[in-house]
């Protein structure tokens, strides 16, 4: 190809993209200058004449709770809580127990008994089970502060879950105490929970 039909071609292709790029700029324009109310304009709509209205009666943000103990896990002697503060349900403890698969299960294993890869791989000290031992006699309270604040190696999971969902995963994880596994994943994992206990007996564990 010449020269000069090189540069003919450039010339062309240089003018589809300037093309494009004013069209883009164009809709983008079209976007920003599109009628919208500002936040504390008036409206004919409402018959305040405000745009920005007031959230209906009885109206609670996710983020919100209605009792210092649901958002924080203690009384207000500070104590912790000896139980959850919301009403107990069928659909409340399956929520618990999706949120525990997809957030827990990770290192305290598919049926809390601590046999997960993670554990296998991190100790000791490990993920500690949650059916048995220390963990097991913990108030419902100090889970929810656990989960909300964290605690040692586990991160806090306050922007993960709110707080309905945190005593959600509280109410399923105290389900875990003394009970034996229910499922294939949940056997699974107490095997590898217990060959890791008798790993760690005989000392050799894996070093943090």
């Amino acid at each position: 190809m010449s020269a000069a039909a090189r540069a003919a071609v450039a010339a062309v292709l240089l003018t589809g993209c300037g093309q494009a790029q004013t069209d883009v700029d164009r809709w983008l324009q079209r976007m920003h200058d599109q009628p919208k109310a500002a936040a504390y304009g008036v409206s004919a709509v409402f018959p305040d004449g405000k745009v920005m209205q007031s959230p209906p009666a009885g109206t609670v943000a996710r983020e919100d709770v209605l009792e210092p103990g649901k958002g924080a896990g203690r009384d207000s002697s500070g104590a912790y809580l000896a139980r959850v503060p919301l009403p107990l349900s069928a659909t409340m403890l399956a929520k618990g127990r999706g949120r525990f698969r997809v957030l827990c299960a990770a290192c305290h294993g598919a049926g809390g008994f601590g046999g997960s890869v993670v554990a296998a791989n991190w100790g000791p000290p490990r993920p500690p089970s949650l059916h048995t031992g220390p963990v097991a006699s913990l108030a419902p309270g100090q889970i929810y502060e656990v989960v909300t604040n964290g605690f040692g190696r586990m991160p806090s999971y306050a922007a993960d879950l709110p707080p309905a969902e945190r005593w959600a995963v509280v109410a399923y994880v105290l389900t875990l105490r003394g009970r034996e596994p229910a499922d294939s994943a949940e056997r699974d994992d107490a095997a590898r929970a217990a060959r890791l206990v008798r790993r760690d007996s005989l000392g050799s564990g894996i070093s943090p």
